[in-house]
């Protein structure tokens, strides 16, 4: 279940949020966890779980899991052809904090009706899906918190060794 707080934007930004926050309570959206919205960031992480930024790297790379060198630059020497579609995300953890990186990861929608980014902890809302993969979340709670510590990692002087 998804909860607004603080800020909210007007006219259509509030709708699906509406139709997402009755899709949570009746049950068909399957969320990967339950979480609080505020301003431009979610808080605290999903379900009370510490991501390991190793693990988080290796769920950028993989192709049948998070699989965001699709769309962004990262720093993964592994991976020769990074998108250009989305933003460039090798020091992305300069920009945002983890909060803000954690409501981009989970319901990026809910931020930007626009983006052609999914919603990796909302099930809703996709299109052409398979049949086997329709009303599940893309990533567990647990890869998710694994993705926001080690983007937070990416560019941040306090996180470099």
């Amino acid at each position: 279940m998804i909860e607004l707080r603080g800020r909210q934007r007007p006219g259509r930004a509030r709708i699906p949020l509406v139709l997402a926050l009755l899709c949570a309570t009746s049950g068909a959206v399957a969320d990967c966890a339950t979480f609080t919205i505020i301003g431009d960031r979610i808080e605290f992480p999903l379900a009370g779980i510490e991501g390991d930024a190793e693990a988080g790297a290796r769920v950028a790379q993989d192709r049948q899991r998070g699989d965001c060198v699709i769309c962004h630059q990262l720093p993964l020497p592994n991976d020769r052809f990074h998108g250009n579609l989305g933003p460039d995300l090798t020091t992305v953890g300069a920009r945002l904090s983890a909060a803000q990186i954690r409501l981009r990861v989970a319901a990026n929608r809910q931020l930007n009706q626009e983006s052609i980014m999914p919603d990796y902890c909302l099930s809703g809302d996709r299109h052409r899906v398979a049949p086997a993969h329709r009303d599940r979340p893309l990533l567990t709670a647990r890869e998710i918190e694994d993705l926001v510590v080690w983007l937070s990692t990416l560019g941040n002087p306090e996180t470099q060794p």
